[in-house]
């Protein structure tokens, strides 16, 4: 069972997988792991909150850059809890959007504003 949702800036992805939350936490945890299925190549990953099995918030930052020459930098946050009868509830909130599109609105505004 999976399901996505759209929060003010943030996607927000929630699924339980059969594994349990010490399995999910290496996979997020675990350079070779996450390297084949999570981080793509293209971003630079910190940790900024680590509770063991339970919580992983991590910045993101990509080397792609818009016509703007800006980054988009985001925080992606796993929530694990046990499930009852085994298994992991996986809460996913990737957050910073908005604030990566007012810093796009302010430099447009600013670049028809010199432009004028």
């Amino acid at each position: 069972m999976s399901s996505e949702t759209k929060v003010d800036d943030a996607i927000v992805t929630e699924c339980d997988l059969d594994d349990e939350p010490g399995k999910v936490w290496r996979a997020l945890t675990e350079p070779e792991l996450t390297a084949a299925w999570l981080v793509p190549e293209d971003v630079d990953c910190k940790v900024i909150e680590a509770e063991p099995e339970r919580l992983l918030r991590c910045s993101w930052r990509s080397d792609e850059r818009d016509d703007l020459g800006n980054r988009l930098d985001t925080v992606v946050t796993f929530e694990l809890s046990p499930m009852e009868g085994g298994g992991t509830h996986l809460r996913i909130v990737h957050e910073g959007f908005a604030m990566a599109r007012a810093a796009n609105d302010n430099n447009n505004t600013t670049m028809m504003m010199r432009a004028a």
